[in-house]
């Protein structure tokens, strides 16, 4: 991973060997992973939960660090030194009151990520309202509890929402579509999935249908892979649920200004008439 993808990305205590290498000078040199995400300083695009959109953050000059020596209660005597730990901030763009902190702390040669303010839950939460077109709003909740697990490191527990969210875009499909001959809902409900795909597939996104064996994976990954394995994959299952959204909500935009349209021709036609 890269040290970007360590700060923003990565999973709340995730853990990682507490070194960094990089080639300067066509030689191989060294450095530890704290000292790097302390001198992390690009401007990076990010949500601002403040601002409810989108903004530039910039890493604050210094960081929050310490390894404090304490006493305790039940050893009275000693003086203990505390991990090194660091904490890194960046500040929005349209104001300085607006920021964004994850904390480390080293433990033995490892470093471990202990903290990230806000959360990716809220960082999320309201970037979502895009779909509340597209899907249930108890599916707009999944979504943001999909990215809140994932933050947490269950992956697994993430690809259960994914495939709840993949289950339901099949269904809207269905409800929503014209179909020749149409079968019940409860019949529908009774097909495999494969066939379920490929009798909405007219209705699904395009990307959609180019993916659809993402259910297997998804299925897969509930009752097989690995925790390991299943955060492997999940940002490419993730990329194309939310490519899929995407292009419905532009398909549907574009259903209601050709409605839209429609009407005012109609309104037109009448009055010429």
């Amino acid at each position: 991973m890269t040290i970007e993808e360590i700060i923003f990305d990565s999973a709340l205590y995730s853990r990682w060997k507490n070194t960094f290498s990089y080639e300067e000078d066509g030689q191989t040199k060294y450095n530890t992973l704290d000292y790097e995400i302390e001198k992390f300083d690009e401007r990076v695009e990010l949500y601002c939960t403040e601002c409810e959109s989108k903004r530039m953050f910039a890493a604050d000059r210094g960081v929050y660090k310490d390894a404090r020596i304490v006493t305790s209660h039940h050893y009275p005597s000693e003086k203990i030194k505390n991990k090194p730990s660091l904490y890194k901030s960046f500040r929005c763009s349209a104001s300085s009151e607006h920021s964004v902190l994850y904390g480390f702390i080293v433990v033995g040669d490892d470093l471990v990520k202990i903290a990230e303010f806000p959360s990716k839950y809220d960082s999320v939460k309201d970037t979502l309202n895009k779909y509340k077109k597209v899907l249930p709003k108890e599916k707009l909740t999944e979504l943001a509890k999909a990215a809140q697990l994932e933050s947490y490191g269950y992956a697994i527990g993430s690809f259960l929402y994914y495939r709840r969210i993949f289950e339901t875009i099949i269904l809207q499909a269905f409800k929503e579509g014209s179909f020749k001959d149409k079968i019940t809902e409860k019949d529908f409900r009774g097909l495999r999935m494969e066939d379920k795909i490929d009798y909405v597939k007219e209705q699904l996104p395009d990307y959609f249908n180019e993916n659809a064996h993402m259910y297997s994976t998804l299925s897969k990954g509930v009752h097989e892979l690995e925790e390991n394995e299943c955060r492997e994959y999940l940002p490419i299952v993730k990329t194309i649920i939310f490519f899929a959204l995407d292009e419905a909500v532009d398909k549907r935009q574009k259903e209601l200004r050709k409605k839209e349209f429609s009407n005012k021709l109609k309104q037109i036609n009448t009055k010429l008439k």
